[in-house]
């Protein structure tokens, strides 16, 4: 007896094969009905990127990431502790937008 199956991936396991790139980059996230505030981007993929907060945010909370070079990007925040944190784009960046992203804001030992 054969038994045939499908395998899906959520997309939590499907971004963390997307290959991610350090950045050192300062942005502005906005979330509904609040003051824009600073983050610390510190990784950057197509299907999102990692940051440091000294605000605390809450997983499932919708924002609005401004990187430079890149229109406001809607996103949601996966996870938030001690200061560090993950989002996820809502849409996926191309992923020449974000290999020219990590060019640009490349992280440098300072």
């Amino acid at each position: 007896m054969h038994v045939s199956a499908q395998v899906e991936l959520s997309r939590g396991d499907d971004s963390r094969r997307v290959k991610r790139r350090r950045i050192n980059a300062m942005a502005i996230v906005r979330q509904q009905k609040q003051p824009n505030e600073m983050i610390h981007v510190v990784d950057i993929s197509s299907v999102g990127c990692g940051f440091r907060s000294r605000w605390p945010f809450f997983a499932g909370a919708r924002v609005w990431l401004g990187l430079p070079g890149l229109e406001t990007w809607p996103a949601t925040v996966v996870w938030f502790e001690d200061g560090k944190g993950g989002m996820r784009f809502e849409r996926p960046l191309h992923p020449l937008v974000a290999d020219h992203l990590a060019a640009a804001l490349g992280r440098e030992d300072r």
